[in-house]
């Protein structure tokens, strides 16, 4: 028995039908939330999201908003928006506490995220119940659920916006709930970089500053094994000053196995700090993530080959795969070479649906970077210029997060495409018996143009997250300090800068600032070429790469 009638006999067919037509007018009819007029495209920096080719409309408008400061603009947005998409309310929530914490709304904030962590727990319970509605349509119709990538990265936020406000217990109750996550994560996924290594860091910092040494100390030495693994996949590694941190912590608790074992040598030179010194922790968020963008293909399957897969016969059915399979590898191959493939063309599909063809699309999500990240960034305290290296690649997590989810997004896709060609065929088969032929050719159109306008990758994310994460530290003499951040520009020479404000510093205790920065015009290009390890990036003179499957 062939695959197809395998699903044939498993698939409902009249119903299935009625319910992509139904779907098909229904997405037709959707509401659809209004957006500002575009400014003139000579109005914008080259690397404004709004000159995106790839960002969803909505994602480009609040990215447009955050740099610009205009956080009532962009809470106004997400507040329609939620309205209007429920099953994306959830991702609306997130985008709303990132930009509450900009807005310095961290109350605000910390109750939006905490509804966030919340939701994401009852819905990560019905997203496999669930999945089956998608096999008909596609990914998008289901609920948002964050990726275990970006769940790890809510508590960094929750300890800053605590911070913040003052509230040191409730940063130690979030670095808590850090540890417990990464840990089950990567318990869950058997990688040991699927955690978040530098969030594991600063949860020790903020163990450290509020006295909870042992913890601190655990908090560091996960962080230690979680950089040396996301290390050798290409993220960033440990700061220069994470050993003397650690080593620190090991011959205060008297734990010989971390002060003998060597595994941070540059540790052992590391000098005493200052008597009567504090500790400034300045961290900078650049950039915005790796967004989802969607991917396109389209294969056509000609009529003999579609008698050849009903059949029955093996050798028949064989060998009509193998045409389609070849098909579909030669489109990729023209696609990755020319950016588009000729059975893409709307008349080459008319051209083959009018032949008898059914053109089957495939699409699917792929991680696009816009480079819009700061080349350099320096703090500035007082007269002392400190530089801040990258200590999170948050683009690289997701890419790679991505690729993983790969095998399992391409079976989804395949399979959801031999459904759609099933209830496409039955529909025609239909109409032709009780309208003569001329009606199902015509019905068989109109199923395989509804199947094709409903397959959409599912290209929801986080967007408002930064590319990157860097962090400077400082030791500093007791009073009050003027902290800044330089973003300079390609030549060296500083483009912008956000004043921190003066901060406060007591003998032997650690304050911790932070801040977010983008580059000026199209922003930094030397990293679109090496994200992720395994992928290859496609960086030509414009601003942004893609990472291809």
């Amino acid at each position: 028995m062939s695959i197809f009638r395998t699903v044939r006999l498993a698939l409902p067919v009249r119903r299935a039908a009625a319910a992509l037509g139904l779907a098909a007018a229904l997405a037709a009819c959707a509401p659809a939330l209004s957006y500002p007029t575009y400014p003139s495209p000579g109005s914008l920096p080259a690397g404004s999201p709004l000159t995106s080719r790839t960002l969803d409309q909505g994602d480009a408008w609040l990215r447009h908003y955050l740099m610009r400061g205009e956080y009532d603009e962009a809470l106004k947005m997400l507040d329609r928006s939620s309205k209007l998409v429920a099953r994306d309310r959830l991702l609306r929530q997130l985008q709303s506490a990132i930009v509450l914490h900009y807005a310095g709304r961290y109350e605000e904030s910390n109750r939006a995220f905490d509804w966030a962590e919340r939701e994401a727990d009852l819905r990560y319970t019905k997203s496999l119940r669930e999945a089956a509605g998608s096999l008909l349509l596609n990914d998008k119709v289901l609920a948002y659920v964050p990726s275990p990538a970006e769940m790890a990265v809510i508590p960094y936020y929750r300890m800053l916006n605590y911070l913040a406000l003052g509230q040191m217990d409730g940063g130690v109750v979030e670095a808590r709930k850090a540890g417990a996550y990464v840990a089950r994560i990567e318990r869950e996924s058997g990688r040991k970089c699927a955690g978040n290594a530098f969030v594991q860091y600063l949860s020790g910092l903020v163990y450290d500053a509020a006295g909870e040494r042992n913890d601190a100390l655990v908090s560091l030495r996960q962080a230690e094994r979680s950089f040396a693994s996301c290390t050798a996949v290409g993220n960033a590694g440990a700061p220069a000053y994470f050993g003397s941190d650690l080593l620190r912590l090991a011959r205060l608790l008297g734990v010989e196995e971390v002060m003998e074992g060597g595994a941070l040598p540059s540790a052992a030179a590391a000098e005493p700090e200052p008597a009567g010194t504090g500790d400034l922790v300045v961290l900078i968020e650049n950039g915005f993530v790796a967004h989802r963008a969607h991917r396109d293909l389209y294969v056509p399957i000609l009529p003999g080959e579609m008698e050849g897969l009903e059949s029955g016969e093996a050798g028949e059915i064989a060998a009509a795969a193998a045409r389609i399979t070849t098909r579909l590898i030669s489109n990729f191959a023209e696609q990755a070479t020319w950016g588009t493939a000729l059975d893409a063309s709307p008349f080459m599909q008319a051209s083959q649906m009018a032949e008898g063809a059914y053109v089957l699309k495939l699409a699917w999500p792929v991680a696009h970077l816009e480079a819009n990240r700061a080349a350099t960034v320096r703090v500035v305290v007082d007269d002392q210029v400190v530089e801040a290296p990258p200590v999170e690649d948050v683009s690289s997590l997701f890419a790679r997060e991505l690729e993983s989810q790969r095998s399992h997004i391409v079976a989804r896709m395949v399979a959801r495409g031999l459904v759609k060609y099933v209830v496409a065929n039955e529909a025609e088969k239909k109409a032709e018996k009780k309208g003569g032929e001329v009606l199902g050719f015509l019905t068989g159109i109109f199923a395989n143009a509804a199947a094709n306008a409903l397959e959409q990758a599912d290209t929801r994310s986080w967007s408002l997250l930064p590319d990157q994460i860097s962090m400077a530290r400082l030791r500093l003499p007791p009073g009050e300090h003027e902290v800044r951040i330089d973003v300079l520009g390609a030549g060296g020479m500083v483009v912008r800068t956000l004043d921190l404000g003066r901060v406060t510093v007591r003998p032997g205790e650690r304050v911790f600032r932070s801040g977010r920065v983008w580059g000026s015009e199209v922003g930094d290009r030397e990293r679109l070429t090496r994200l992720l390890v395994g992928l290859q990036a496609d960086a030509p003179e414009g601003r942004s790469a893609t990472f291809r499957w």
